[in-house]
């Protein structure tokens, strides 16, 4: 035998025919960081240390001869584990804590891991917590990490199933990937999406900063970060940028410090009114009228904790049920815990319907705040003879003043009256400023406004959609008038470059822009082909997401009608050339029938005659034999089969413990006074080692070994 062949013929698992050895544990902490690279992301950085730790104990261990890990020391780690992640999270009953708590016990099984079981039962592990990652993302970098994962970890039961080297491991591996490969497509295609079949704790996440309640100031702050919030995707017409308003939240109370949301149950309280006036849950708002001109949007949703759902100006219309709320906002009826599409109709326009609690709502103000504010609107009321269109334009006409300036680098404000500090004191402010204070002054001169949050504009990619991320949000005032609400944005007059290019067009403060992504790609726009690249690897994300993710009950709909389409097509073709195409149709009918009924007739026989000789065992050992003959290992003349096998095993590689079995098997079969029921189980058993063998037999031939030897 050849120095490589009996290097082949060691096993790989089993140190001393018993215990796990140094390599196989080796590959299970291979296996382990795989896995946690694909959590550590979202996870605390200190289960690295964990698995680093464990594994550490497992080489002294062994190196050393040193005894198994008690219950006791397995107890306290487990203890402690659940102890440190508590102190991380402040509970176990959030999403984050159960992952955690998973990935904890996985790292800590190998701390009791010694035989081929143990082994096994880790492996399974790592393959649920894989598939775990994806509660986390579902990107591209995500799926092929967990590829390689899984990939990994096949080649660990691989190898404990009797492998006997890493190349004949992965070569099953790869072929048993290859396999299930057209299986998971179909899967993928045909499977309806289910629900969850139980409720599970949200991840506490946030897809963008936005909150519904802001303070001058607070917006700024989001012009730092460069996280994704959603994107979109319009059918027909694109807006202009002046008509990119991305409505999130309707602020409709001022404490005199900070503006925030009402909900509608809050609303129903304090008015005592029904809900139903202020919320309607369906896929029409009944507040709008649907006529006239709007847009058709597919949003890509990043996940959130929170229910809301962007909107171009007024939502109107959705392919899925939501909350339409009477201020013109649109909530889900859940929280998104992954990213999902959402196609809606809006009207890119402030809403038309009058807020049902009422004109004297939204002139609410504390009577105690910004004094001098309140002066200066008396004397512009005053001035403009108590007309409120031209107050509301020279209040607008003076924010375009100097000594007024648009900053992302905003002075804070503490006081008790931020509006007069701002007006009077600092002039200087980022959206959220100057829609406060335009609020607020058309409020004290009995006008009824709101603040309303969300984004405007977005980045347009070369293939049409248009990204919005952080610090694209916004913040803008509405006012009753002559029967509908109208829309009111100081940043477009102080400073339009805003309003046309984005935040990043703002010099003043442009210091804070992405502070807060030092190495985040956007800030390499300017540098060509690094721009050119990051488009299309988000162009790529993108079609990932929104093809591969996104794809639900309407895309399989539509992929089972396209096939249907395309076959009537091709039928219709035919029909158009073939002469006598009603007869020729009918008899290529017939044919096709015909030769499928017969194929399949033949695979059924074909599958019957296969069960019924593998149940013959001079068939299944003489097949054997004929296989292991054009490899190279014949049988010599006048050599009982069981010899045979046995002979050939050293030279048949990874292929040689399963000839063995084999061999055992058929001489049991052959001698042994057996029962009925054991004899079957033996033939049983001598079937799944030959199809062993067949697996793994190497492909080459061999020299020695065979019939001349």
């Amino acid at each position: 035998m050849s120095v490589r062949s009996a290097r082949l013929a060691v096993p790989a698992v089993l140190a001393d025919g018993r215990g796990l050895s140094g390599g196989m544990l080796r590959q299970l902490f291979i296996g382990q960081c795989l896995v946690l690279a694909l959590h550590l992301a979202w996870m605390p950085a200190w289960l690295a240390g964990l698995a680093l730790v464990v594994a550490g104990y497992r080489f002294v261990q062994l190196r050393r001869g040193l005894p198994r890990a008690g219950i006791l020391l397995r107890l306290a780690a487990v203890g402690g584990l659940v102890l440190a992640l508590w102190l991380q999270f402040g509970t176990l009953g959030s999403m984050d804590g159960l992952v955690g708590l998973l990935l904890g016990v996985y790292l800590l099984k190998l701390l009791e891991t010694h035989d081929r079981r143990d082994a096994r039962v880790v492996v399974v592990i790592g393959l649920v917590t894989t598939a775990v990652a994806f509660l986390h993302d579902q990107g591209i970098p995500m799926a092929a990490g967990a590829l390689l994962a899984v990939a990994w970890l096949l080649q660990s039961l691989v190898w404990l199933s009797g492998a006997s080297g890493r190349r004949q491991a992965w070569r099953e591996t790869a072929w048993l990937l290859v396999l299930s490969a057209p299986l998971m497509a179909l899967l993928f295609v045909s499977f309806p999406r289910l629900g969850p079949l139980w409720s599970m704790p949200q991840m506490d996440r946030a897809a963008t900063g936005l909150t519904d309640t802001i303070s001058p100031g607070d917006i700024a702050e989001l012009s730092r970060s460069d996280a994704r919030a959603f994107r979109a995707r319009f059918e027909g017409r694109e807006p202009t940028p002046d008509e990119r308003y991305w409505r999130v939240y309707t602020l409709s109370h001022f404490d005199g410090t900070r503006w925030s949301r009402v909900t509608p149950d809050q609303l129903a309280a304090t008015l005592g009114r029904p809900v139903d006036a202020f919320v309607d849950v369906g896929t029409r708002s009944p507040w709008q009228s649907h006529e006239g001109e709007h847009f058709n949007a597919e949003l890509l949703l990043e996940p959130d904790s929170r229910p809301w759902r962007p909107s171009l100006g007024t939502p109107l219309e959705s392919d899925s049920r939501q909350r339409y709320l009477a201020d013109g906002t649109l909530e889900g009826l859940t929280p998104l815990s992954s990213r999902s599409l959402l196609r809606l109709a809006s009207s890119a326009a402030p809403p038309a319907n009058q807020d049902p609690a009422g004109a004297r709502w939204n002139r609410l103000l504390p009577d105690d705040t910004n004094p001098r504010t309140r002066a200066l609107a008396e004397r512009l009321w005053r001035e403009n003879g108590g007309d409120p269109d031209a107050y509301l334009a020279a209040m607008m006409a003076r924010f375009g003043e100097a000594p007024y300036r648009y900053t992302l680098s905003p002075p804070r404000l503490f006081g008790d009256h931020r509006v007069d500090d701002f007006l009077f004191d600092s002039q200087a402010g980022y959206c959220t400023y100057y829609a406060s204070a335009a609020a607020v002054m058309a409020r004290m001169a009995g006008i009824p406004a709101r603040v309303v949050a969300g984004f405007l504009g977005g980045e347009r990619h070369p293939d049409g959609h248009f990204t919005v991320r952080d610090y694209d949000a916004h913040a803008w005032v509405e006012v009753w008038r002559n029967g509908a609400w109208r829309r009111l944005d100081p940043t477009a007059v102080i400073a339009p470059e805003r309003i046309e290019q984005g935040p990043q067009a703002v010099d003043d403060g442009a210091e804070a822009f992405l502070a807060d992504a030092r190495f985040s790609p956007l800030r390499m726009r300017e540098v060509g082909w690094a721009n050119r690249l990051r488009l299309e690897w988000e162009r790529l994300e993108y079609r990932w997401q929104r093809g591969v993710i996104g794809y639900q009950r309407e895309s399989r709909r539509s992929l089972m009608a396209q096939l249907v389409s395309g076959w009537r097509a091709t039928w219709a073709w035919l029909e158009a050339r073939l002469p006598g195409s009603g007869v020729m149709a009918t008899a290529l009918g017939l044919m096709v029938v015909l030769v499928a009924t017969a194929g399949l007739a033949w695979l059924a026989r074909h599958g019957c005659q296969y069960r019924r000789r593998r149940r013959d065992v001079r068939w299944l050992v003489g097949r054997l034999q004929a296989r292991l003959a054009r490899r190279g290992l014949g049988a010599r003349p006048g050599e009982s089969p069981a010899a045979h096998l046995r002979r050939v095993a050293p030279w048949a590689g990874p292929a040689g413990r399963a000839l063995n079995d084999c061999a055992q098997d058929l001489e049991r079969l052959a001698y042994a006074p057996l029962e009925e029921r054991e004899r079957h189980q033996r033939r049983r058993r001598l079937a799944e080692r030959v199809a062993e063998v067949r697996r793994r037999l190497p492909r080459q031939r061999h020299g020695s070994g065979g019939a001349g030897a």
